[in-house]
């Protein structure tokens, strides 16, 4: 079987791991072509060599590339020779890690793979370039990158993430970052006492403010975004079990209206929320930013909040987004995903820590209601809020999101040819259609064998928070089952 996988990150990782795992024993052999034309082979974007203060927001035992193997991350790093000599060697599971790291094993378990798959007679090659075009014929389905044409059976899309939108237009403009990755490059290039204007309160923001503080700077630091929300801090997790909001009450109503409305969930969650002690009213309040962190911080030992949303997201995220018709998720995403995100995707407690105490120093503001960030035309920017407030800065560093399931600019031509020739179909929540039992990809005329397939976060209109190590994982898990399934013998 002959696959190409478009995009070489952290998903082709976890998906060639799969598919070594699934196939072991057979006597099938698999030819596997990646596609990247970036530096970033195994790390992606996320993961790549940057400062150590840009944590993993997740504990380092819940890591890895198998979603039924959680320790597998750390199995490696207490064994990995670099670091027998460092606090690494025996790192606690509840521990957090550089991202980097992380990206140190993702790039050695790729050769790992690549060994096995050796020793099997499989080949696993890569190809450096971007791929740029697809076309299917009855008996293959061809790939275009610069370099030449490869004839495959299947395509396994794991682009990842794009880079930041600009929703200001201000790429040009002296002292714009437009991309605040890698910090160790974009960090030093702002003078230390300059003022400085993070757009975003997600955790790339967050990453942007650590650098700054962890690298010695002097000047003010805003955060800015519309709602001014950071995430939350990540509390030790605690078993709950779900007695309102459960698949079983997602089943009834859908049963009974033949899809799950917005307001069937709100209720659903409100009582759950409830049920659990939660103070909905404090939850929904406009508070600072240093009190909600302060709050977070007070309950890292037990937070019923986050513990009833981990036990939501684990069991029920995928039946209530599936239920969902897109008016509703539209609406979901409009007015209530930017509330909804801090509490189920938090950061590490040192980083909150080191936030709070540049908010008590006065050197860090978070602001929300931005209305507007123009250059002034003798230098700096003026942010401009919902109420007309005007503040000055020096220089801007964007760390928003380039919007659900964005794959950025590189990835753009690869897709346009799949919806142009009909093997794929575009969400208007952003990213392709999928098949949510395998991620096949929708055509527009659906084939009797799916031969295309989508893994990590360009899925994320058809499934919440797509991409998740863990949702990578697991949906990376049945992409290989159905491969399995339909897979024609060739190869």
């Amino acid at each position: 079987m002959r696959v190409a996988v478009i995009g070489g990150g952290a998903a082709a990782v976890s998906l060639l791991d799969s598919m070594l795992r699934r196939f072991e024993g057979e006597e099938r052999r698999c030819a596997i072509t990646v596609y990247e034309g970036s530096a970033n082979l195994a790390t992606g974007r996320a993961y790549r060599p940057d400062l150590d203060c840009a944590l993993v927001n997740r504990e380092a035992g819940y890591m890895s590339v198998r979603c039924a193997d959680r320790g597998h991350f750390l199995r490696w790093l207490h064994h990995e020779p670099r670091y027998r000599d460092t606090p690494y060697a025996s790192l606690p599971v509840d521990s957090y890690v550089p991202r980097r790291v992380y990206g140190e094993y993702l790039t050695a378990h790729l050769e790992s793979c690549r060994a096995d798959a050796e020793r099997r007679g499989w080949t696993v090659g890569v190809v450096p370039e971007f791929a740029v075009e697809a076309k299917a014929t009855a008996d293959d389905v061809m790939v275009r990158s610069a370099r030449g044409v490869g004839h495959f059976d299947r395509v396994v899309l794991c682009l990842g993430t794009g880079e930041p939108a600009d929703p200001y237009l201000l790429t040009g403009a002296p002292g714009f970052h437009p991309d605040p990755y890698p910090l160790h490059s974009v960090l030093p290039a702002i003078a230390a006492d300059a003022h400085v204007l993070v757009l975003g309160s997600g955790l790339s923001g967050v990453d942007v403010a650590l650098g700054l503080l962890r690298s010695g700077h002097r000047g003010l630091i805003t955060m800015t975004s519309r709602h001014g929300l950071l995430p939350g801090v990540r509390a030790t997790q605690r078993p709950y079990e779900l007695t309102h909001l459960t698949p079983e009450a997602v089943r009834r109503r859908v049963a009974r209206d033949g899809a799950l409305r917005i307001r069937d969930t709100w209720r659903l969650l409100r009582d759950e929320l409830t049920a659990a002690g939660v103070d909905l009213g404090a939850l929904a309040a406009d508070r600072p930013a240093a009190e909600r962190l302060r709050e977070d911080l007070s309950r890292l030992d037990h937070n019923a909040c986050q513990s009833a949303v981990a036990a939501m997201m684990h069991q029920v995220r995928e039946p209530v987004w599936c239920a969902m018709p897109d008016v509703d998720r539209r609406l979901f995403l409009n007015r209530f995903h930017a509330f909804s995100k801090p509490l189920y995707n938090p950061m590490p407690p040192p980083t909150a820590r080191a936030l709070l105490n540049a908010m008590d120093s006065g050197q860090l503001t978070v602001r929300p209601r931005t209305a507007t960030v123009t250059a002034r035309a003798g230098g700096g920017f003026t942010l401009e809020d919902g109420g007309g407030r005007l503040t000055r800065v020096d220089t801007v560093v964007n760390a928003t999101r380039s919007g659900l399931a964005a794959t950025g600019s590189r990835a753009e031509p690869f897709l346009d040819s799949l919806t142009e020739s009909g093997l794929a179909v575009r969400n208007p929540l952003g990213g392709m259609r999928i098949d949510v039992a395998s991620n096949a990809l929708r055509a527009a005329v659906p084939e009797d064998v799916p031969r295309f397939f989508a893994l990590g976060d360009i899925a994320s209109g058809d499934l919440f928070y797509a991409g998740s190590m863990f949702m990578i994982n697991a949906r990376a898990e049945m992409i290989t089952h159905a491969l399995a399934r339909t897979a024609n013998g060739r190869g």
